[in-house]
């Protein structure tokens, strides 16, 4: 008849209905089964996310133009804390720095504006402390020097870099420039002191002289003397010829 459309109904068979059933029901779990998957790399990635970057608090030289920022991160209980010291004042910022594990140190101008960083590569700064040499009266600052600990590499290969493995010493000027390391690659650096009369850098150092890559008691011990105004690696104040004979043992 005219002016009047027919619809055909389809009859859905009931096996038809079945395999369509079955068919979103493999769909919807793969979609859950992707939406936790994903959940689950977020959780990771959220689980192994570094610490945040922390900055220590000003730290003026004196007679520098220059401020000294630390960059680290805070401590997490398991990581090692780095330790900071100025030789002519204290003040909370190094109790408030003890909390940081720090890796480089930022040099700012404050007449200039300009700013680097102290080290090309970031590495574990166990320590650093801030040190004078004094005139023959002792009284003014004739140099002031930026003296570093570092642990470049987990030396004995047990996970963690501290004070077991290997510590270097480096000496910067305030100014963040003329970076020298004082003390020997593989040797573990265990005390200093500054003969400022004379101005001498003294060190203490262990020498892994076995090679197992552990600092023990059956290591050899330098002392290395190196003066502040000529920097680098100093000598050993032990000689070979008398080491020789040091290790010959007294008969008791």
């Amino acid at each position: 008849m005219k002016g009047h459309r027919f619809v055909k109904t389809v009859a859905i068979l009931p096996w038809k209905r079945y395999a369509i059933a079955s068919l979103v029901c493999a769909l919807s779990l793969a979609c859950t089964r992707t939406v936790n998957r994903q959940s689950t790399l977020t959780t990771a990635n959220a689980s192994d996310a570094e610490p945040n970057i922390s900055y220590g608090e000003l730290i003026f030289p004196q007679q520098s133009d220059y401020l000294i920022i630390p960059v680290g991160f805070q401590g997490d209980g398991k990581s090692s804390k780095s330790v900071f010291s100025q030789d002519v004042y204290r003040d909370s910022a190094s109790d408030r720095m003890s909390l940081m594990t720090i890796y480089n140190l930022i040099f700012h101008n404050r007449r200039t504006g300009e700013s680097h960083l102290l080290l090309s590569e970031n590495t574990l700064i166990s320590s650093f402390h801030l040190i004078n040499e004094e005139n023959e009266a002792g009284e003014p600052i004739k140099n002031q020097f930026v003296f570093l600990e570092v642990i470049p590499e987990d030396t004995n290969q047990d996970g963690n870099r501290d004070r077991q493995d290997a510590v270097i010493g480096y000496i910067a000027d305030t100014s963040g420039k003329n970076l020298q390391q004082v003390t020997p690659d593989n040797t573990q650096l265990v005390f200093w002191q500054i003969d400022k009369p004379l101005g001498l850098l003294l060190m203490k150092v262990l020498q892994d002289s076995n090679n197992d890559r552990k600092f023990t008691g059956e290591d050899d011990i330098s002392f290395i003397k190196v003066p502040l105004n000529k920097l680098g690696i100093g000598p050993d104040i032990i000689t070979p010829e008398m080491r020789q004979q040091i290790n010959q043992r007294v008969k008791l």
